[in-house]
């Protein structure tokens, strides 16, 4: 715990998040409501890759065996794993948009059938993965110009 620095802090945050957008992702596909079973294939890969990259490349900086390659192997996981996370937002955010529009902006007799309890519940679970996935990649953005490892004093 004492080798560890802003960056890894910073990274281990941006970990948390990822598994939290996933975990949200989860319950919003499980649960009851409009996007029931509507599975965005690829979310899961890209959250749960992006955040093993990050903890991978903490780890190989932690370690700080390995030198170079190790230090290169890192920076890379480090810097691949917010793109992955934007790549997953994305994918996201196209497979929520149409019906997120058509449960928030229907007019006033079809939102009247669609604007159910388990349909909010299920458009505001999507908005939240959404969220921690945005949070998470700009936070993994941050702490990829940090360094993982403390300087010796």
């Amino acid at each position: 715990m004492k080798k560890m620095s802003v960056g890894m802090w910073i990274n281990c945050i941006a970990v948390i998040l990822a598994i939290a957008a996933f975990c949200v992702y989860s319950v919003n596909i499980g649960g009851e409501g409009y996007y029931k079973d509507a599975a965005v294939s690829n979310l899961p890969l890209f959250a749960l890759g992006a955040a093993a990259a990050l903890a991978l490349g903490g780890l190989l900086s932690m370690i700080g065996k390995g030198g170079k390659i190790a230090e290169l192997v890192s920076g890379v996981l480090r810097i691949g794993a917010p793109a992955l996370l934007a790549y997953g937002l994305m994918n996201l955010i196209a497979g929520r948009v149409d019906g997120l529009g058509y449960i928030y902006f229907s007019n006033a007799d079809v939102a009247k059938e669609v604007q159910t309890a388990a349909n909010m519940a299920s458009a505001q679970t999507a908005i939240w993965s959404m969220g921690l996935l945005g949070a998470a990649m700009l936070i993994a953005v941050i702490a990829a110009f940090f360094s993982l490892r403390k300087k010796n004093a």
